[in-house]
């Protein structure tokens, strides 16, 4: 069967764009606009049926769907285009990601195409695309009979995608791609770094990659010295700029600035009225299989920073024994502050999660963790004393010094830890 007949693009263009200030999807780039760039790529994979979410652009570019539930978030869009569909699948985009490639596409698709009756749980499932350990739920092939089930989680008021995914499951294709070719253009900040970028991912006056740069070294063996090069991890300063006028200075790693962003701003107060997080019941227990299982992971498949420079934090985000997502940064608080924002920008339950870091827990870092929602805090590394006071303090599961089927416990919490 064609392609085209087969799937749809459903193009998400109708976000509030409230941090970027702007239409996301009139923003310009090598003379396109954010839009025209994903229809093109769409079209290049043989998709020909668009549909554009919540956004009229100029020129022939598709069909105009409007949400028949406003302000319900993706879920209104998804739901809305669904409707309109004729095809049995959509390939899912959000118009913020300008430089994702259309040989990604091809493979995600062809992947669908090879996979498809395989991928079903007594229907057919979406399939996700997944990089290292983070899954991405606005990429990916979605069966357009889902829209049904979402619009009774939009009645039920249950927004966040991954709680309709959970409910009808979903897979993940998992493919490393460079970061610079899934970086949400969401804010000045970021839309401004895209334009310094060239096509290639390289940062103009740098000579590197986004997240590391290679260097002239001596290596020293014995009493020899041997002119080598080598990888160091770049450190980018990130200007903030928050409602009031401040600006803060954020050494680190520019990678995922768009949840950086969000979780410092949110810990700092900085988004009131715009995104709200989501309120659950906190974790009722905790897997020790999975806990020594991620563990293993963070210890033999640690992030390409890390593996390539030996500097970088990592910090993970669990919810019911599975991975949603990991970031790296040289700064294990930026690395905190990119697993929140992952969470608020998917409005995934805080509460519900546990958060596993690579480094030391201190005081300030159970703090942060405290006040963004976490109820349990994991380590590989050590923790201090004003943590495991904290943690007494606030009641908060807290684990250090986890290995293969090691840790220890500094504070149980309410939490019930489990074998399996």
């Amino acid at each position: 069967m064609d392609r085209k007949d087969v799937y749809s693009l459903l193009l998400l263009a109708g976000g509030k764009s409230l941090r970027m200030g702007k239409d996301k999807a009139r923003l310009l780039y090598g003379g396109k606009t954010f839009a025209e760039l994903i229809i093109d790529k769409a079209k290049e994979v043989g998709i020909d049926r668009i549909f554009v979410s919540g956004f009229e652009l100029e020129g022939d570019v598709g069909e105009v769907v409007w949400d028949r539930y406003p302000d319900r978030g993706p879920l209104g869009g998804l739901h809305a285009c669904m409707k309109e569909m004729e095809t049995p699948f959509c390939l899912v985009l959000p118009v913020d990601v300008p430089r994702l490639s259309p040989e990604i596409l091809e493979e995600l698709l062809v992947y669908h195409e090879r996979h498809r009756r395989g991928l079903t749980r007594g229907r057919e499932i979406p399939l996700l695309w997944e990089h290292g350990v983070r899954k991405e739920p606005l990429i990916g092939v979605y069966p357009v009979a889902m829209a049904e089930t979402i619009e009774e989680m939009i009645k039920e008021r249950a927004l966040p995608v991954f709680r309709v995914l959970d409910r009808w499951g979903y897979e993940c294709f998992l493919r490393d791609i460079p970061e610079d070719q899934i970086l949400n253009v969401n804010t000045p900040e970021l839309y401004k770094r895209l334009l310094e970028s060239r096509p290639d991912g390289t940062a103009e006056g740098r000579g590197g990659k986004m997240e590391k740069e290679r260097v002239q070294i001596l290596k020293i063996t014995g009493n020899q010295f041997q002119e080598k090069e080598d990888d160091v991890a770049l450190e980018y300063q990130y200007c903030l700029r928050l409602k009031d006028g401040r600006e803060i200075s954020i050494s680190c790693t520019p990678t995922h600035m768009e949840e950086l962003s969000l979780g410092r701003r949110f810990l700092l107060g900085d988004l009131a009225g715009e995104i709200k997080p989501v309120h659950a019941d906190p974790v009722e227990s905790i897997s020790l299989k999975k806990i020594f299982q991620t563990a293993k992971e963070m210890f033999e498949n640690p992030g390409t920073l890390f593996s390539d420079t030996g500097c970088a934090h990592s910090c993970v985000l669990m919810m019911e024994g599975r991975v949603l997502c990991s970031m790296e940064d040289i700064g294990r608080h930026n690395a905190l502050d990119k697993v929140i924002g992952y969470a608020l920008k998917y409005e995934i339950p805080i509460p519900k999660c546990a958060v596993f870091s690579s480094g030391r827990i201190s005081q300030d870092y159970l703090q942060k963790a405290i006040q963004a929602g976490f109820s349990v805090v994991l380590s590989r590394a050590a923790v201090t004393g004003s943590a495991v006071a904290l943690a007494k303090k606030e009641d908060i599961t807290l684990l250090g010094f986890i290995r293969k089927e090691t840790g220890n416990i500094y504070h149980m919490g309410h939490v019930k830890i489990s074998e399996k």
